[in-house]
């Protein structure tokens, strides 16, 4: 089954395309989360859990 699988990865320009992909998606996702003023958010977010009734 593996070796079926691992058969249709063997254009390596796709698979290092899709790597780059991935790997911008992972550094915009991390910029995303780190950015400035993002703080706020998540003090506020962490709080709705423990709110009761609203």
């Amino acid at each position: 089954m593996k070796s079926e699988g691992l058969k249709y990865f063997t254009d390596t320009h796709l698979t290092a395309m899709g790597l780059l992909i991935f790997f911008l998606f992972f550094v915009g996702v991390m910029i995303w989360v780190y950015r400035k003023n993002s703080t706020e958010i998540y003090a506020h977010m962490e709080q709705i859990p423990l709110k009761d009734g609203e």
